[in-house]
């Protein structure tokens, strides 16, 4: 789009850009450029989305063939504890961000984590959001999720950003909508290089190109990695971006299903869920067309207190990243209760009806091999993993006002996973997509 630095020819207050259109940067285009005199411009550096003619695996039901397209995933690697080696880190990539990929769980999390934090106005930011969610019907249940939903009072069909069987992206839901307006421009696979800012104002942002787009706001919404990677990548010196970096950490035990019990792969691989006391048990029915006879039972901690995750800026000019997963040994406590619970329902009629083997090593160790309490905090550290919900890496009221205006410098701000005081209890893209909806509401009543 040539002339971006100049403004369009017809009159305008301001011109915004947004850098990201994942969860939180798709809301952020649809509703302010609900203004005809606001010049908005969505940038994002992966591959476009473009209603009509979306790939068959993302409009399917399994988000492991979703995640399997290479061009939509991020190249994100990180250590998940505290010394330990880095490996892939899957976001997604592309107009629609990680609701293109995502696992399609639809859960608010707990009402007075809100309004803890002072968002008196969530209710009105959750009215206003336009992802549809839709639970799963009897003949789309697969056998670990009927084996959960059985063996545990407090599991239920898992809700899902759906609509008539089809996963609903955050482009489908806010930005198809509006790319008709002419004061709306969305460019894909553009890659912000930083943001450009004269003493502590922006003045918008350079692309890797070199082409300098104009802004008097830059709204930063690339997710909790790639945010405060773009800020301190920018030379912004606010205090706290990149710290304090949260992920709900998870343990998988692998299920090799008993002979002709394997999910249909071409169906759901979640479609029940159960949370209670702050753990989670995820059933996933099979894990892709070449492995159907193994499904997965996935305990997650969604209260974690360990908080001293990083993003930085590496060597190599790309996001150093470090979850620090279970520093807080309250987390290793609660986690390997939850796993010890789990242990209890996998030893159920239920599970067993289904189950042949559950695995908690690779394929060599099985499940009796954990033992007790001790046993199961001990195997944790090795075998514990990410949710790929990360958070809070540029948080409200340390890094960012109450509206998300990052504090020291004027004309930018932030929108995205990474503005939570800390981790919600549930999935973050819904949480996300209401923070959105929030933040957007306040931003034009202040600019009406």
């Amino acid at each position: 789009m040539p002339g971006e630095g100049g403004l369009r020819s017809q009159i305008v207050s301001s011109r915004w850009v947004i850098v990201g259109a994942g969860s939180a940067g798709s809301v952020v285009a649809a509703r302010m450029s609900e203004d005809e005199d606001r010049d908005v411009v969505l940038v994002e550096a992966g591959p476009d989305l473009i209603a009509g003619d979306v790939p068959p695996e993302i409009d399917g039901p399994s988000f492991l063939a979703a995640t399997d397209l290479a061009d939509r995933n991020d190249s994100i690697v990180a250590a998940r504890v505290t010394g330990g080696a880095s490996s892939p880190y899957r976001r997604g990539a592309g107009i629609g961000g990680s609701s293109v990929v995502n696992a399609m769980v639809a859960l608010r999390g707990d009402p007075s984590v809100y309004d803890a934090w002072g968002w008196a106005d969530a209710d009105a930011a959750w009215a206003a959001c336009a992802i549809p969610v839709q639970a799963p019907h009897d003949d789309e249940l697969g056998p670990v999720d009927r084996a959960l939903l059985a063996a545990d009072p407090f599991a239920v069909r898992a809700p899902l950003t759906r609509r008539d069987g089809r996963r609903v992206t955050s482009a489908e839901a806010y930005l198809w909508p509006a790319l008709g307006r002419p004061n709306l421009r969305v460019r894909a696979n553009t890659s912000i290089d930083h943001i450009v800012v004269d003493g502590r104002r922006s003045l918008g942002v350079v692309t890797a190109d070199g082409e300098h787009i104009a802004a008097d706001r830059v709204v930063v919404a690339a997710g909790a990695i790639r945010s405060p990677w773009l800020l301190l990548r920018s030379g912004l010196d606010t205090p706290g971006i990149g710290e304090h970096l949260q992920d709900h950490p998870s343990a998988p035990m692998t299920l090799a299903l008993r002979a002709g019990c394997g999910g249909d792969v071409d169906g759901l691989v979640i479609g029940a869920i159960r949370q209670h006391d702050g753990i989670r048990f995820l059933p996933m029915n099979h894990l892709g067309a070449a492995t159907p006879e193994l499904g997965v039972l996935l305990v997650a901690l969604m209260t974690p207190t360990s908080a001293s995750g990083t993003v930085r800026v590496g060597s190599d000019g790309e996001p150093l990243v470090d979850f620090a997963l279970l520093d807080e040994p309250d987390d290793l406590d609660a986690l390997a209760a939850g796993v010890e619970s789990a242990i209890e329902r996998l030893r159920s009629p239920a599970f067993d009806e289904v189950v042949e083997t559950v695995f908690v090593d690779g394929f060599g160790t099985t499940l009796d091999s954990l033992g007790g309490r001790d046993a199961i905090r001990r195997w944790l550290p090795g075998a514990v993993g990410d949710y790929v919900h990360a958070s809070s890496t540029c948080r409200m009221g340390a890094v960012v006002d109450a509206d998300g205006s990052l504090f020291g410098y004027e004309g930018i701000s932030v929108c995205d996973a990474s503005v939570f005081p800390h981790i919600p209890d549930v999935n973050t893209h819904l949480p996300t997509t209401m923070l959105a909806e929030r933040l957007c509401a306040r931003w034009r009543r202040r600019t009406a």
